[in-house]
């Protein structure tokens, strides 16, 4: 169990603050105080406790959770670009999520949700970056996916036991991946659109967690293939152009983005992998797309993004069960109590079902 410092420390980093930004938000404080409170050389009044988490933008509870996570082979999307400043905040705030999210687990055992069973595509050795493709497709039959689209990949994912979060949008952030306590799957993104964007991103991130790579494989480039492959498996591609492509048409990629939730730049580049399109056409398809500005906004209606919603059922189910309390959800939630309340139908004659 992280000790009260260590819990600060989080929840500070978390939020980007310097100790001084801190002593400033909850103030009358110094960054000194803090820096002893981090090291468990003192412990705050109760006054100070309150402060420190309004500042921080958390309950008081958060502080003293019992819940304890670890990340281990952290990837960012565009790290390079990064500050670790921002790296350590977004680290800080998945892990908050985590801990939320395996404590509402935790009041269910085991015996209720079953224990974690990675897939056995895992295993497999990709010595290329073309091989990624055929862990992609393992993975789709072990998971029972056929060959269709698939419709939400939140859920997917969540079914599966992947646990999926979802950030405000940060600048330089996209996406991120990571084992928790060496044993849980996270993806993560940001929590907006465009969703075909979105899609590519967890299913990137999935690659990263999954591939089991040899050394000189690019992992940036093999990931990509496994999205590509998860998201519209050859199969299904070759079922629909049995033949060589001589030219590419907005509208029908426009199409095909909308039925198979990948974006029409995404589709250029899984044509050319396929080798349904010559490499001319592939560069040639993407200065176009670069000189309309389609890299940043694709043309025609944006694709929404999706929401995974299984913690929060588990909350609601924990709450009806009463497994713990409406003040507890809303601990969880990182919402309000009463709206928590008002959305959880409190308040209104209970009706039996």
């Amino acid at each position: 169990m992280k000790t009260f410092g260590e819990r600060l420390k989080q929840a500070r980093l978390a939020a980007s603050f310097s100790l001084r930004a801190l002593a400033e938000k909850a103030a009358p404080l110094s960054a000194t105080m803090i820096s002893k409170y981090e090291r468990s050389q003192a412990m705050p009044s109760s006054d100070v406790l309150i402060r420190l988490a309004k500042a921080l933008g958390v309950r008081v509870e958060y502080f003293f959770r019992s819940t304890d996570v670890s990340l281990t082979r952290p990837q960012f999307r565009r790290h390079s670009r990064m500050s670790k400043k921002l790296r350590k905040a977004i680290e800080n705030r998945i892990t908050g999520r985590l801990e939320r999210y395996l404590a509402v687990e935790e009041a269910f055992g085991t015996e209720r949700l079953g224990t974690l069973q990675l897939p056995k595509a895992a295993a497999m050795p990709v010595k290329s970056v073309e091989e990624a493709e055929t862990v992609a497709a393992a993975l789709r039959v072990e998971w029972d996916l056929g060959e269709d689209p698939i419709d939400n990949l939140c859920e997917t994912l969540e079914d599966r036991g992947v646990k999926v979060i979802l950030l405000e949008p940060v600048d330089r952030f996209d996406g991120f991946s990571c084992w928790a306590n060496d044993g849980i799957p996270v993806v993560a993104g940001v929590n907006c659109g465009p969703g075909d964007r979105q899609r590519m991103t967890l299913a990137h991130e999935l690659g990263h967690l999954l591939l089991n790579l040899e050394d000189d494989v690019d992992e940036e480039k093999a990931a990509y293939r496994f999205a590509g492959a998860f998201l519209v498996p050859a199969s299904a591609v070759r079922r629909d152009y049995s033949f060589h492509l001589s030219r590419l048409s907005d509208v029908v990629l426009y199409s095909l983005k909308w039925k198979w939730g990948g974006s029409m730049r995404g589709w250029v580049r899984r044509l050319h992998d396929l080798g349904m399109i010559a490499e001319p056409q592939y560069v040639r398809a993407q200065r176009v797309f670069s000189k309309q500005g389609w890299n940043r906004t694709e043309p025609g209606e944006q694709m929404p993004a999706e929401r995974p919603l299984r913690f929060e059922r588990l909350v609601e189910q924990g709450v009806a069960e009463g497994l713990f309390s409406v003040s507890k959800a809303s601990e969880y939630l990182g919402r309000p109590f009463a709206d928590v309340r008002r959305s959880m139908g409190f308040g209104l004659e209970a009706v039996a079902l």
